[in-house]
């Protein structure tokens, strides 16, 4: 089985920027926020002060993973130019995704530049109010009129457009949005990251799989990426999920390299395999087989 990572990132220098305003990378994987916080992004044996496509494919080969999808966000710096060079050079192993903010007086441009000089057949738009978007514009509405024409040509050029909604408690959590962004656009592909983030601990599970239930159409998927797939309740939500939605609607990531702070590859595969919730045939379709088609590796 040709396993795919769907959901990876890559850094050149980590110069991001959200809700705590601008961050620098101050070395041993490390940024400090304009609030002064400092925060870890990579480990110190990934990298100083990026993560490179390199040190990801060590990672990946070590790990058995095939191939992956270099997805982006505003949180450590927009990485347009650097993750379609990576995809340039090792077209065999990446697919990538472009990312920008719709606010910008030059939007129209930059999606223009992503789409067309870059090739970028997939758009991911971090909105989460703690980490995206919505942390710095807290008014942005995924079915608002700066999202509406970048949308509305993923639609007509057959682009992938990705979202994380951020979690539950917050402003960007806008499924009602995402609703009417798959009515008005019912040939857009649409993945949804993280499966609206099930929680181990806080007892809304429920809420969210009818939340799941409601924003279920045929163009939309889910990716699984989570941090707590160990979890009882986890593993009974994504039953319920993929019970309903289907495995052909289903994808596995992993968030790296923020989640080999505490797994390797391999120990994030043994979890998802020792789960047993399962089946053969849907842990295909989860580990490569919808990442191929949805995200056109």
């Amino acid at each position: 089985m040709d396993i795919i990572d769907a959901h990876a990132h890559i850094y050149e220098r980590l110069t991001g920027f959200g809700p705590r305003g601008e961050a620098r990378a101050i070395g041993g994987g490390m940024v400090e926020w304009a609030t002064g916080d400092r925060e870890r992004f990579i480990r110190e044996c990934d990298g100083d002060t990026g993560f490179s496509p390199e040190r990801l494919l060590t990672l990946m080969d070590e790990g058995g993973i095939a191939h992956a999808v270099l997805l982006q966000g505003s949180n450590y710096g927009f990485q347009n130019s650097f993750t379609a060079e990576a995809v340039r050079k090792y077209p065999i192993r990446f697919t990538g995704a472009g990312s920008f903010d719709p606010c910008c007086a030059a939007a129209p441009a930059i999606f223009k530049h992503l789409t067309g000089d870059l090739g970028f057949r997939i758009l991911k738009f971090e909105i989460s109010e703690r980490y995206g978007l919505c942390g710095y514009h807290p008014t942005l509405q995924i079915d608002g009129e700066e999202f509406a024409p970048y949308l509305a040509k993923a639609e007509e050029m057959g682009l992938t457009v990705t979202i994380d909604t951020g979690t539950i408690d917050t402003k960007s959590f806008q499924i009602d949005g995402i609703c009417r962004v798959l009515d008005r656009h019912p040939r857009l592909t649409l993945v949804v990251a993280h499966t609206l983030f099930p929680s181990a601990t806080d007892g809304r599970n429920d809420e969210r799989f009818a939340l799941v239930r409601k924003m279920v159409r045929e163009n939309l998927y889910f990716d699984i990426t989570l941090k707590n797939l160990n979890a009882a309740p986890v593993r009974s939500y994504l039953r319920a999920v993929m019970d309903l939605v289907g495995a052909d609607h289903m994808l596995w990531g992993t968030d790296c390299p923020g989640a080999f702070m505490k797994k390797s590859y391999k120990e994030i595969l043994a979890e998802l395999f020792d789960a047993d919730c399962f089946s053969k045939d849907e842990l295909a379709a989860l580990l490569g087989g919808t990442a191929r088609r949805v995200y056109h590796c």
